[in-house]
């Protein structure tokens, strides 16, 4: 379903923002270095990918009955991601700033995204509560609808953050366990 495959793209976006952040110049940050900033960072994204995965996974449309338990499903399932979206902010915004050139502005796009990310996720839940339960046909189309909507935001989301580049972090992100999971 194209929900679904948004919330996989959520996933992925949000596995790009951190790789593409660890891979500019300007000045240093005076904050945590290079390795324990990518540290924490995948340890904040890493369970967000994976509660994503699972979640995606697990929303299993096909043997839903009836609209009306097709639309709840949606609605918990992106309560649920954007939940999971949430903690992951907050572990973003513990992690400080890295003391490398731009890292106050790589620290804040990441936030930034991350928060864009929840505010969209947000949205679609409240809006998987108001859809049709009318005919299945009529479910489907809505929800199909709003699947492109989630999936048209996390391409633009992910798209904010293309010129975000860091040599240190990306060095600091290919040593670091935490990391090699991330968007695998």
């Amino acid at each position: 379903m194209l929900l679904r495959r948004a919330c996989a793209v959520a996933a992925a976006c949000a596995a790009c923002i951190v790789l593409a952040a660890c891979g500019s110049s300007g000045s240093g940050s005076n904050g945590v270095s290079a390795s324990a900033y990518v540290k924490s960072i995948c340890q904040a994204v890493g369970p967000f990918e994976k509660d994503v995965a699972t979640r995606s996974q697990a929303l299993n449309l096909s043997g839903v009955k009836t609209a009306a338990d097709g639309k709840k499903a949606l609605a918990d399932f992106l309560q649920g991601v954007a939940a999971s979206t949430d903690t992951a902010v907050t572990k973003l915004k513990a992690a400080g700033n890295p003391n490398i050139k731009n890292g106050k502005q790589i620290e804040a796009a990441i936030v930034a995204a991350f928060t864009q990310l929840k505010g969209a996720l947000s949205q679609a839940a409240t809006s998987a509560g108001s859809l049709p339960t009318t005919s299945p046909d009529a479910f489907r189309k809505a929800a199909e609808a709003l699947g492109a909507t989630v999936q048209s935001s996390m391409t633009s989301i992910g798209g904010s953050l293309n010129n975000l580049k860091s040599a240190d972090l990306e060095a600091a992100a290919k040593k670091e366990p935490a990391c090699q999971s991330v968007g695998q």
